[in-house]
């Protein structure tokens, strides 16, 4: 008569061997978990970050808070007209187009205790630059309340042009700004609201939040649980080849 597999399967030996195809099965369904938590992820801008915060949020002179970077801040600044310009090579999202053109950038002043820090603005955007040089000449050294998105420092650019800039580039500028030694926010802002401009504003793209698949790593963690049940299917496996060794 052919034995039961549960007459089998209760033997200390094979007893034995189900809880070591248990520890290889949670070994493997950790390395599965490990897996899905790098499969997921948000990306872009939640709804609670889309509301502006004061800057002092988002940057200071010590850093950057994390996620800062295209998040809305308002500061109230001192224009710094003396120190204003023109970057070429931008390009303008328009619908679903980019468009080239210059942006007009300026020096501004923060108040942070009692010592005033720079901090760059993205004023306004054109595919004619001298509507900006005209616009330039008209800044004056005005106090605003100012909404802007804060924006990482870019790498320096050269240029063909001595009038124009290649890119924001703090550490080009600070030294644009002042002989001296400027103490500067590690941002720039891009305008969005409180200062009126005849220019267009600089538009920018904000990807609103969502969850990024990375199928690389789902297909691991679909490997390790198919390796996990691999690890109870042997141990079947050999409690029914011994079911039927023992038959014979």
């Amino acid at each position: 008569m052919k034995p039961s597999f549960f007459s089998i399967a209760r033997q200390p030996k094979w007893l034995g061997g189900l809880a070591i195809a248990a520890l290889v099965a949670i070994s493997f369904a950790l390395l599965m978990q490990w897996q899905l938590e790098r499969t997921f992820s948000y990306v872009g801008v939640s709804e609670q970050e889309l509301a502006p915060v004061p800057l002092s949020e988002l940057a200071g002179l010590e850093g950057i808070t994390p996620g800062a970077y295209d998040r809305l801040a308002t500061v109230n600044v001192f224009l710094d007209p003396e120190n204003s310009f023109i970057v070429q090579d931008r390009l303008q999202l328009v619908g679903t187009d980019l468009v080239p053109g210059y942006w007009l950038i300026t020096n501004s002043f923060v108040e942070i205790g009692d010592q005033l820090v720079s901090l760059t603005l993205a004023l306004g955007y054109s595919e004619d630059v001298s509507e900006l040089l005209s616009l330039q000449s008209e800044l004056d050294s005005s106090k605003h309340s100012i909404t802007g998105y804060v924006e990482p420092n870019e790498p320096v650019k050269e240029t063909d042009s001595k009038n124009f800039l290649g890119s924001v580039s703090l550490a080009q500028l600070v030294n644009l700004y002042s002989p001296e030694q400027v103490v500067s926010y590690p941002i720039y802002l891009i305008l969005s609201e409180g200062i009126d401009l005849p220019v267009e504003r600089i538009s920018i793209d904000i990807k609103a939040q969502e969850i990024e698949v990375n199928w690389l790593t789902a297909f691991y963690a679909i490997e390790w649980a198919f390796f996990a049940l691999v690890a109870f299917y042997l141990w079947w496996r050999l409690v029914q080849d011994e079911r039927a060794r023992l038959s014979t």
